[in-house]
């Protein structure tokens, strides 16, 4: 789905980004297809992080997709189909291998979105106390 073509400068692009040019229909086969890969990886016994890992690259290459044109871009590098391909043989091969990568990217993942909530916040209270000292100054 996502190499089988080879381009100009040796680029390899599949089906998903050709159909994923096609306004919300290709999206959405993308989508079916993308997912049909993961409910494979679960009937193969894949973790559920192993699962989430390959959840977490389809949530990836959708937020992109929101960036028009860009992310039709992005969805000739990031090729999430082969990524969660890799994942599921890399289960195969050594289950506890893949399911402690998976562990430490969901981590990774978690660890990031919690330190830029951390920080949103403690920006904003700072702004705030910035806004209300400057406030008192002038209405004193």
């Amino acid at each position: 789905m996502d190499s089988k073509f080879s381009g100009p400068f040796g680029l390899k692009f599949g089906l998903d980004g050709v159909i994923g040019l096609v306004p919300f229909i290709g999206d959405f086969i993308s989508n079916v297809i993308s997912l049909y890969i993961v409910f494979c990886g679960m009937q193969l016994g894949c973790t559920p992080s192993t699962v989430l890992r390959m959840g977490l690259n389809i949530l990836v290459e959708n937020i992109a997709d929101f960036i028009p044109a860009l992310g039709n871009i992005f969805d000739f590098f990031w090729k999430s189909n082969n990524k969660n391909i890799e994942i599921i043989e890399l289960h195969l091969r050594e289950p506890t291998a893949a399911t402690n990568k998976s562990r430490l990217v969901l981590g990774l993942v978690a660890f990031t979105l919690l330190s830029i909530t951390i920080s949103s916040i403690a920006l904003t209270a700072y702004i705030f106390k910035t806004l209300i000292e400057w406030f008192a100054l002038f209405t004193s």
